[in-house]
């Protein structure tokens, strides 16, 4: 069954759950996939703390956790610089329309439409900031710097809808429009048109002046009317449909659910969520234009070739017309020659055929041969090239397989607090947290870090804050197992460099702030006292280590205390690549390690998002 967008009516029971989050803020904003987003909020409502939007039709809050991609889009990034953080001041419905507003303080809004393809649109006051794609319509443009205009709709306000009222608005709209058009403008498409059509036994084609409109208004009215009691449909163990409430024409068995965001989310995941990979679309247009090409090559071969033989079967002939053409003589076969090129044509067997006047007719013959071996030579080639880009193809289609699989949203696990930095546990078991970009290099430190611990940072711009907290004795090991992760968390990686200096301090002589009359550039820390340099070299292992919460992925020195490790240095592979490496490795070293009754790695544990968010900034290379 081909997936159902939300209507009007129950994008309206949605605001209501939605409206919990007034007053809240943004976190973060994701592209799930081309046509999905994820707006993490906080603090959280009933444990849920994402908004899934997808432009296809859905707006949901949802229980799961939604694998986000590494790289987030322009689009996003434009979002993120406007909201993050942002106060969602409310959040409403345009009128009946599939359009939601988020409101922010300084007249920034969000608007959603979930209509005509969608859109995500960003605005400053009425002005458009940025928008998911160009659109362009009757009356209205959606594109940066235009005024935003909403679609023209008879409902800017949504009414009470009482019979009364509703018989009025139904007495002023032109009667020759059909049923079905007033009641999709309303807010009820399928299936609360057809609850309608089936009530009142009439057809969606009837035009709106043969009804007897005050028994149309009530059927309405009770719709609309209705409290909200999320319903799904079920064939068998199939979600065939949904709604906000219970619908008497809909005779499949029915399971209830506490929010309309609950009955949409499990609708949606039972019908599959399509991932677009444009490395596979760029492969199959290679493929087609590769085999487009081939077959122009086996044209041309045939063709030349049958040219070949054409002169070869009658030799003597063209050898003739080539000594009278060379005369200036007339011959029949002999149609025109060109003294400038050295060229001449001849008709044979119904073709015309150049061919060069200073050679004989066997050289002619030849030279065609040769230009029909070229063309079969390209032709072989590009069957080489074929199966090397099919190859390739297959092995990303077996690759996003398994991505799909670990795209698809998960129950939501509560995290430790320092998971959402980069961590490792050293071989003294004291915990080691490392920065991820400036904001979180400024939270460890202003949060996270106590006077006693230990501050590592590389001796140079752009490196990870890593902090060893001294919770427990420290040895020497784990101080330089500290800064490894320093000096492999920094450009160094990136740069290719084998070895680094790292520098380390107390917490105590790391301040966010410089002394009266220094300037401190953002995202520096100003350090007092003496400091402990060390040369540390770059390298990482990612694997398994085991914390009080069960088995957990991370990235740390090889000799940080592993269940299992795959070792990766500084290369030139791709964290993509690499990262499908490494989960093959750990997966095989995994099934032969042996503790007790064996180790469990959780299935969410071992992904391909985890690997790649562990390691550090640049390529890599992986040590077999």
């Amino acid at each position: 069954m081909k997936l159902r967008g939300m209507t009007g009516i129950e994008i309206s029971h949605t605001i209501n759950e939605l409206r919990r989050l007034e007053g809240g803020f943004i976190k973060k904003i994701y592209n799930i996939d081309g046509n999905s987003f994820s707006l993490l909020f906080h603090p959280e409502v009933d444990g849920r703390r994402e908004i899934v939007i997808d432009l296809r039709g859905f707006i949901f809050l949802t229980k799961l956790k939604w694998a986000k991609p590494q790289t987030p889009s322009s689009f996003v990034m434009t979002l993120r610089k406007h909201l993050e953080n942002a106060r969602i001041e409310s959040i409403s419905q345009l009128g009946l329309e599939r359009i939601i507003s988020f409101e922010f303080p300084r007249g920034m809004r969000l608007i959603v439409e979930l209509f005509g393809g969608g859109n995500l649109i960003l605005l400053s006051g009425d002005e458009i900031v940025a928008s998911q794609r160009r659109a362009e319509y009757r009356g209205r443009t959606i594109r940066t710097g235009e005024i935003y205009k909403p679609p023209p709709s008879p409902w800017k306000e949504i009414p009470s809808f009482s019979r009364e009222e509703l018989t009025g608005i139904l007495g002023r709209i032109p009667p020759e429009e059909k049923v079905w058009k007033v009641l999709t403008g309303l807010g009820l498409g399928p299936p609360y048109l057809n609850e309608v059509l089936l009530k009142l036994k009439i057809d969606a084609e009837v035009k709106i002046s043969d009804l007897d409109l005050e028994k149309l208004a009530d059927e309405i009215s009770d719709l609309m009317s209705r409290r909200t009691e999320p319903t799904l449909y079920l064939d068998g163990e199939e979600i065939v449909e949904y709604s906000a409430f219970p619908l008497s024409h809909l005779e499949y068995d029915r399971a209830r659910r506490d929010l309309l965001s609950d009955a949409i989310e499990d609708y949606y995941k039972s019908k599959g969520i399509s991932f677009e990979d444009e490395r596979i679309s760029s492969l199959r247009r290679e493929i087609e234009r590769q085999i487009s090409l081939k077959e122009e090559y086996e044209r041309t071969y045939a063709q030349l070739r049958r040219i070949g033989d054409t002169i070869l079967s009658n030799i003597h002939e063209v050898e003739e017309a080539l000594g009278r053409a060379r005369s200036g003589e007339e011959h029949a076969l002999v149609k025109r020659v060109d003294w400038k090129s050295g060229k001449v044509i001849i008709s044979l067997e119904g073709e015309e055929i150049q061919l060069d006047i200073r050679r004989s007719a066997s050289e002619n013959a030849s030279e065609y041969y040769d230009k029909a071996k070229k063309a079969r030579e390209k032709a072989l080639r590009i069957d080489k090239a074929l199966s090397n880009i099919m190859e390739r193809l297959k092995q990303i289609e077996s690759s996003l397989e398994e991505r799909k699989l670990e795209l698809s949203p998960k129950p939501r696990k509560r995290e430790r607090w320092y998971e959402k930095f980069r961590w490792f546990y050293t071989s003294s078991g004291n915990l080691v947290i490392c920065g991820r970009d400036a904001q979180t290099n400024s939270e460890i430190v202003s949060k996270y870090m106590d006077d006693k611990d230990l501050f590592f940072h590389v001796d140079m711009p752009g490196g990870a804050v890593v902090v060893l907290k001294v919770e427990r004795e420290v040895d020497q090991r784990s101080i330089e197992q500290a800064a490894v992760a320093a000096a492999s968390f920094s450009r160094a990686w990136k740069e290719g460099l084998s070895y680094a200096d790292v520098y380390y301090v107390k917490g105590e002589q790391v301040s966010k702030h410089a002394p009266p009359g220094m300037y401190l550039p953002k995202g520096s820390f100003y350090i007092t006292g003496k400091r402990n340099y060390l040369r540390a070299k770059l390298e990482l292992s990612v694997g398994i280590q085991e914390t009080q919460d069960g088995m957990k992925l991370t990235a740390a020195p090889p000799d940080a205390p592993f269940i299992c490790s795959v070792r990766i240095r500084p290369g030139s592979m791709s964290k993509e690549e690499a990262a499908i490496r490494i989960k093959n490795k750990l997966i095989e070293l995994l099934s032969n390690v042996k503790i007790g009754g064996g180790v469990e790695v959780p299935a969410d544990e071992l992904t391909l998002d985890n690997i790649v968010r562990s390691m550090p900034p640049g390529k890599v290379r992986v040590e077999e």
